[in-house]
C-alpha cells in the first residue's frame, strides 16, 4: 500500500537525520530511498522505539527531574525529526538542511541525560560532576555542528557531497546542473559536468566485456555532451554522448541527447534513427522530436523540422526549441508565428541575444528601420560577438544612407571577424578599407540584403548561405 511505503520512508529519513544531527558527515545529506524499503523502514522503527524505550526507562529507573527532562528532551528530538523530514523532501530537500533543527533538541537531551547519569553514579567525590558533563556533551555537539557549518548552511554544497558519495544519485546531479541548463551558462555547465566526472570516471571497458559506468557517470556525461552542444563542439558533443550511450543503455535521457549530437554533426540519418527508435521506447518527446527537428533541418527538410519542433514545443520543450521553431517559420516567410514564437523567449529573458537578433530580422523583413536597429543593437548588447547582427546592422544602416554609421558597424565586423568571407564584400558595399583584416581575393558580388547563416552542418565549421537563402539563428549552431 502506498501509505505504508510513505510511512516506512519517512522513518528511515527521520532516523537518518537523528544520526547526522549527531555526526553531519556521517552519511549523506540526502539519501537514496532503500531498495528493500519494508526492511529499512521496519529496522528504522524499532531503532526510534528504542530510542524512546530507553529514555523512558531511564527516566523510571533513575526518579530524578534531570532524567525526566532529558528523556522529554529526546523524546522531543526525535518528533522534531519526523516533522523535519516531513518537510525537507521533495522540492524542499536535502534532508541534512534540518540536521541543524534537530540537533539543538538532540544535543540538549544527551548533554541533560549526561548529567543525570553522573548524578546518579558518580560518587560524591566528584565536584561539578553534572555540569561537567553537560558541558562536555554540548561542547562535542557544539564541535560537530560548527565543524560541519560550511555543508549544512549550503544546499549546493550538500547535493555535492550526496553525489560524491552515492553514484547513482541522479537527483544530486540534477539539482545541481538544472539551474546551469536554465540560464543557458554551457561553460558552467561543462565544468559542473568535468567535476562531476572527476568524482565518478568513465572506467575503461574491460577486453570484451561492455562498459558500465554508475549512473551519474552516463549523466554527466550526457550533460557534458549538452554543454558542448551548446558551445559548438559538435565532435566532443558527440564522443561525450555516445560513451553515455553505451555505458548506460537504459538511460532515456542519454540516448536522447546522442540523437541531437548526432544532428548537429550532420549525421541526419542515424540521428533521425536513434531518436524515432527512443520515441518507440518511451523516450522523451521534448527533447526527442527537438533531435527529430534538427535532423531535418539539417538534411533540408524544412517543412518536416518545423512540424517536429512544433511537436517538441507543444510537448513542452524550451527555449531551444521554441528558437528553432522561430527560426523555421522565418525560413518559411511566416513572420506572425516566428514572432509569437521569439517574443516569450525575450520576455523571459531579455538579454536572449539570438531571440532578439532573430526578432531583429523579423523588422528588417518588414522594412521597420527603427525596430531592425534596435533589436540588433540589442542583440550585439547580450552577445558582442553575434556576426551576423553586426552584419546586418551594417546592411541595414547603409540601405537606409547612414553612411558613417554603416562604416562604423562594417568596421568593427571586419575587426572582430577577420576571417569571415564575407567582410570582403561588406566592405566594398560600405566602401570601408579593408586594412589587413580583409585578406586578399577577388571580390564577390553584393546584393544589398540582410545576409545570415542558417543553422550549420557542424558548429565547428559554419556553412554560408547566399543571400537569397538567408535564414534566422536557430541557436543550434
Amino acid at each position: 500500500m502506498a501509505w505504508l511505503a510513505e510511512l516506512a520512508l519517512l522513518l528511515v529519513r527521520a532516523l537518518h537525520l537523528l544520526v547526522l544531527a549527531v555526526a553531519p558527515t556521517w552519511l549523506s545529506p540526502e539519501p537514496l530511498p532503500p531498495h528493500a524499503l519494508a526492511l529499512a523502514g521496519s529496522l528504522s522503527a524499532a531503532a526510534l522505539a528504542a530510542a524512546l524505550g530507553l529514555s523512558a526507562w531511564f527516566a523510571a529507573r533513575l526518579e530524578t527531574r534531570l532524567a525526566r527532562n532529558g528523556a522529554a528532551l529526546l523524546w522531543l528530538a526525535i518528533a522534531v525529526s519526523l516533522g523535519a523530514s516531513l518537510y525537507y523532501r521533495g522540492p524542499r530537500a536535502p534532508l541534512a538542511q534540518g540536521a541543524a533543527l534537530v540537533g539543538v533538541p538532540l544535543w540538549a537531551a544527551l548533554a541533560t541525560l549526561a548529567a543525570a547519569a553522573a548524578e546518579h553514579w558518580l560518587g560524591s567525590s566528584f565536584k561539578h560532576r553534572r555540569m561537567g558533563s553537560a558541558v562536555a556533551v554540548v561542547g562535542l555537539g557544539a564541535v560537530q555542528l560548527l565543524g560541519a557549518a560550511s555543508l549544512l548552511g549550503s544546499p549546493e554544497r550538500m547535493w555535492w557531497e550526496a553525489l560524491r558519495r552515492d553514484g547513482a544519485h541522479l537527483r544530486a546531479v540534477d539539482e545541481l546542473t538544472r539551474p546551469l541548463l536554465e540560464r543557458s551558462k554551457p561553460d558552467e555547465l561543462e565544468g559542473a559536468a568535468a567535476r562531476c566526472l572527476k568524482m565518478h570516471p568513465p572506467a575503461a571497458p574491460a577486453a570484451g566485456a561492455p562498459a558500465v559506468a554508475a549512473p551519474a557517470t552516463c549523466a554527466c556525461l550526457a550533460l557534458r555532451a549538452e554543454a558542448r552542444l551548446r558551445s559548438r563542439k559538435a565532435e566532443a558533443a558527440l564522443r561525450d554522448a555516445e560513451a553515455a550511450r553505451a555505458r548506460c543503455p537504459e538511460q532515456k535521457g542519454a540516448r536522447a541527447t546522442l540523437a541531437e549530437a548526432l544532428a548537429v554533426a550532420g549525421r541526419t540519418e542515424r540521428a533521425e534513427a536513434e531518436a524515432r527508435a527512443a520515441l518507440a521506447e518511451g523516450g522523451d518527446p521534448s527533447r526527442l522530436r527537438y533531435a527529430l527537428a534538427l535532423a531535418h533541418e539539417r538534411a533540408g527538410r524544412l517543412a518536416e523540422a518545423r512540424e517536429e519542433a512544433e511537436r517538441a514545443v507543444a510537448a513542452g520543450a524550451g527555449r531551444k526549441a521554441q528558437l528553432l521553431a522561430g527560426a523555421l517559420a522565418i525560413l518559411a516567410g511566416d513572420l506572425e508565428g516566428a514572432t509569437a514564437r521569439l517574443t516569450p523567449l525575450v520576455k523571459q529573458d531579455p538579454s536572449d541575444a539570438e531571440a532578439l537578433y532573430n526578432l531583429a530580422l523579423i523588422a528588417d523583413k518588414r522594412g521597420d528601420y527603427n525596430g531592425a536597429r534596435q533589436g540588433y543593437l540589442a542583440a550585439l548588447k547580450a552577445d558582442p560577438r553575434n556576426a551576423d547582427a553586426r552584419y546586418n546592422l551594417a546592411l541595414l544602416t547603409f540601405r537606409a544612407g547612414v553612411v558613417e554609421e554603416s562604416r562604423h558597424h562594417a568596421r568593427k565586423f571586419l575587426d572582430g571577424f577577420p576571417e569571415d568571407p564575407r567582410g570582403r564584400e561588406l566592405a566594398q558595399a560600405t566602401g570601408t578599407p579593408l586594412g589587413a583584416a580583409g585578406g586578399s581575393g577577388a571580390l564577390p558580388s553584393w546584393s544589398g540584403e540582410p545576409r545570415v547563416p542558417r543553422a550549420p552542418e557542424a558548429p565547428d565549421a559554419a556553412r554560408r548561405r547566399t543571400p537569397q537563402d538567408a535564414a534566422a539563428s536557430s541557436g543550434a549552431r
